[in-house]
C-alpha cells in the first residue's frame, strides 16, 4: 500500500509557480523541495493538505505522485463560508468556531489518514482557533482571521493524526524564516525532534491539551529518556496546558530554493565573466526595526552600503527608513533577480531580522559568481562559511566597513582575485546542492 505523506506551509497559501512568489521572499523554498521529495520517492504520494495557489500538478511541473486536494476543497471551504455568513472581516468567536469546524470537515479526514506529515512553519499566532485562555479558563481566545483560515486545521489535523500514537507520529516541521519560530499553542503534543532550520535555538512553547491531561502520556514525556523532553515538561491549570521547548537545528535548508532542476535552481547560471556593468550592489528588504540598532537593516545599510556609492539597492523600505537613508529604494521582481546578479561583481550580505540565521542571499551569489561579503553580525553560528576553505572565510567575513572597503576594491579591481573568489565559492556551493542535507534528514524522519 503506497505512503501517503501531507504537505503544507503554516499560515499561508503555497504559491505552485515561481513568478508569483512575492518579491519579499519565504515562498520559493516550498515547491522545490516538494517537487524533489517526489521525484526522489515515485511509490509515496505527496497530498497537498495546505491551502495553495489551486493548479492542478501537471500546470506547474509536478510528478504524477503530488495530489493536490485544495483543487476541489477550495470552491468547497468558500461555498460553506458564503452559505453561514463568515464572510467577513473580523469575525467573531462565535463565527470564528463556525469556521474552525467548517475546515475541520472539509480537510480532517484527510489528514487524520497520513502515513506522515512535513509542515513549514510560516506567519501564526499563539491561538489560532479560538482556545481557553491560561489566565481564566472560563473564556476563549479570539484569534486572527487569517490565523484561523490559514492555520488552524491544519493544527488540528494534526492534533487528531498524533492522538492515534504520538510517539511514533510527529510531523516534521521545518523553518526558513527567523521570525516564524514555534509560538502556537494549539499543537497538542509536544516534539522529540527538532526543527529542521537555518539556526541552532530553543524555545519555549505550551501545548493546549484541549480538556484532555492525559497524565500518563505526560509523564511518559516527561520522564522517557528516548523522548529527549524529559528537562523541559511542566504543566499549568492541573495539566491542560503543557509547557515544554522547541529546538530548532542548522539543516542547510537555505539551499533548498537553488538545487538545479527546480523552478528558481534553473533561472541561477554561474558565469565568472568578469565583464559585468556593476561593481557594487545590493538587493535587501527592510527586516524588523524594533531590534538591536547595531544590527537594524537601515543603521547597517548607512554605515556599511551607502557609503560605498553602491550602483543600486533594491528592496522594500519603509518610507521612514528611506528618509532616514536619503536614498529612493525600490523593489525588484523576484523573476528579474538572477538576471541582475549576473550584472554585478560583488555584493554583501546583512543580518536578517536583526538575527543571526543564515539565509539563501550568499548561496544564491555563490551560485551566479558574484562575490559576496558578509557583515559580522550575519550568520553569527558560520554556518555558511563554516566548511568553506579557510582563504574564502578570511576573504568573506569583514569585520569593519574599512575591511570591507579594502577587499571590494581588490574584488572589483583585480580580475584574477574576483576570479578566483567567485570560483571557490561556486565549488562550496556544488557541495552543499550535492550534499542535500536538509533533504535528508527529512527522509529519514519520514522513513523514506
Amino acid at each position: 500500500m503506497r505512503k501517503r505523506i501531507g504537505y503544507a506551509k503554516l499560515g499561508r497559501s503555497m504559491p505552485l509557480r515561481l513568478e508569483n512568489c512575492g518579491s519579499l521572499g519565504g515562498d520559493t523554498e516550498m515547491v522545490p523541495t516538494l517537487k524533489l521529495l517526489a521525484e526522489r520517492h515515485p511509490d509515496v504520494d505527496f497530498v497537498l493538505i495546505g491551502r495553495n495557489s489551486g493548479e492542478h500538478r501537471a500546470d506547474v511541473g509536478l510528478p504524477d505522485n503530488v495530489v493536490n486536494p485544495w483543487t476541489s476543497w477550495a470552491p468547497e471551504v468558500r461555498r460553506r463560508i458564503n452559505e453561514r455568513g463568515l464572510n467577513y472581516q473580523n469575525l467573531t468567536i462565535e463565527d470564528h468556531l463556525k469556521l474552525r469546524d467548517l475546515l475541520d470537515a472539509v480537510t480532517g479526514d484527510t489528514i487524520a489518514d497520513l502515513d506522515g506529515i512535513v509542515m513549514w512553519l510560516g506567519q501564526h499566532g499563539t491561538t489560532n482557533s479560538p482556545l481557553l485562555s491560561i489566565k481564566d479558563r472560563s473564556k476563549l481566545t479570539k484569534p486572527y482571521d487569517w490565523a484561523n483560515l490559514y492555520g488552524s486545521y491544519l493544527l488540528r489535523g494534526i492534533n487528531r493524526w498524533r492522538d492515534a500514537d504520538p510517539i511514533a507520529r510527529e510531523e516534521v516541521l521545518l523553518n526558513a524564516d527567523a521570525r516564524n519560530y514555534v509560538k502556537y499553542r494549539d499543537g497538542k503534543w509536544p516534539w522529540r525532534h527538532p526543527v529542521l532550520a537555518q539556526y541552532n535555538q530553543w524555545n519555549n512553547v505550551k501545548h493546549e491539551r484541549g480538556g484532555d491531561p492525559n497524565h500518563e502520556a505526560f509523564k511518559r514525556f516527561a520522564t522517557d529518556e528516548d523522548l529527549k523532553v524529559a528537562e523541559n515538561m511542566g504543566w499549568i491549570e492541573h495539566g491542560n496546558v503543557w509547557t515544554a521547548k522547541s529546538r530548532s537545528i542548522y539543516a542547510r535548508l537555505e539551499v533548498s530554493s537553488l538545487v538545479p532542476g527546480t523552478p528558481f535552481g534553473d533561472t541561477v547560471k554561474f558565469s565568472d565573466d568578469f565583464n559585468r556593468p556593476y561593481n557594487f550592489g545590493v538587493v535587501v528588504n527592510e527586516t524588523r526595526r524594533q531590534v538591536n540598532p547595531a544590527k537594524a537593516r537601515v543603521n547597517v545599510l548607512k554605515k556599511w552600503v551607502l557609503p560605498l556609492d553602491p550602483d543600486f539597492v533594491y528592496g522594500h523600505w519603509s518610507a521612514d527608513s528611506i528618509g532616514v537613508l536619503g536614498r529612493r529604494i525600490d523593489p525588484i521582481p523576484i523573476a528579474e533577480y538572477p538576471r541582475l546578479l549576473h550584472r554585478v561583481r560583488a555584493t554583501i550580505t546583512l543580518p536578517a531580522s536583526g538575527s543571526g540565521w543564515a539565509t539563501a542571499k550568499p548561496w544564491e551569489a555563490f551560485a551566479a559568481g558574484v562575490v559576496c561579503f558578509f557583515h559580522p553580525d550575519y550568520d553569527d553560528q558560520n554556518h555558511v562559511l563554516g566548511d568553506a576553505p579557510a582563504e574564502l572565510r578570511d576573504f568573506l567575513r569583514v569585520r569593519t566597513p574599512q575591511e570591507l572597503q579594502r577587499h571590494l576594491a581588490t574584488a572589483t579591481r583585480d580580475e584574477e582575485t574576483w576570479r578566483w573568489v567567485v570560483n571557490l565559492q561556486r565549488a562550496h556551493f556544488e557541495r552543499a546542492v550535492e550534499e542535500l542535507r536538509y533533504l535528508k534528514l527529512i527522509e529519514e524522519r519520514l522513513g523514506l
